[in-house]
């Protein structure tokens, strides 16, 4: 925000009226901020950051069959001193993600009013997180650092759908070998079911 403005202006980008108008109404009930345009699609939000002087953009990471990771990398390239919050209901590995492409914090759309406020005039001044989300971020990061390079190998093979044997043949190990990494990669993350396995190796490959 510059010197010489009091406002904090808004840009929403989000797929469902009623959600924006939910967005617009909160927003603009507070004195210090103002929405100054709402956009459902990444070609009309940067048609209006074209002609519009934009603070904070809030972005929802799904806009219908768009995703709003592009308009966060793009954002990221083209106005790296506009701040991007992610408003969404998102995993712990899509926010990271939208991290890593350039967001600048996350706030989910259970958020109430209060907090969604704060969020946006927060995020001017640096990175915002729930909490609970950073600390769940931190212990994940935590997680897959302790992994040996060939437990997220097979890791990265269940994000793709890969059973035991599948995992085996595209490693070139045996089906026992991949067995004992399941093994020690459940010992090191906690005790998890496969499915649970799988659901954080995606999350992990979508997060780079």
């Amino acid at each position: 925000m510059t010197a010489t403005t009091s406002t904090v202006r808004v840009l929403v980008v989000e797929d469902h009226p009623v959600t924006r108008a939910g967005i617009r109404a909160s927003l603009d009930n507070h004195p210090g901020l103002t929405v100054v345009g709402e956009a459902d699609n990444a070609a009309m939000a940067f048609r209006l950051l074209d002609v519009e002087l934009v603070h904070v953009v809030l972005v929802d990471l799904r806009l219908g069959d768009e995703q709003g990771m592009d308009l966060i990398e793009h954002l990221a390239r083209t106005r790296p001193s506009t701040r991007v919050l992610v408003l969404s209901q998102a995993s712990p590995g899509e926010v990271l993600a939208a991290m890593k492409a350039g967001a600048h914090g996350y706030v989910s759309k259970a958020a109430t009013t209060a907090e969604l406020t704060h969020a946006v005039l927060a995020v001017l001044e640096g990175p915002v997180l729930p909490p609970e989300l950073a600390a769940r971020l931190v212990g994940e990061f935590q997680h897959r650092s302790s992994l040996t390079g060939r437990e997220r190998e097979v890791l990265g093979c269940l994000a793709r759908g890969y059973d035991n044997r599948e995992i085996a043949e595209e490693l070139g190990v045996a089906v026992r070998t991949v067995n004992r990494h399941l093994e020690n990669i459940r010992e090191k993350l906690g005790s998890r079911r496969r499915s649970e396995l799988i659901r954080l190796a995606r999350e992990w490959d979508a997060a780079g």
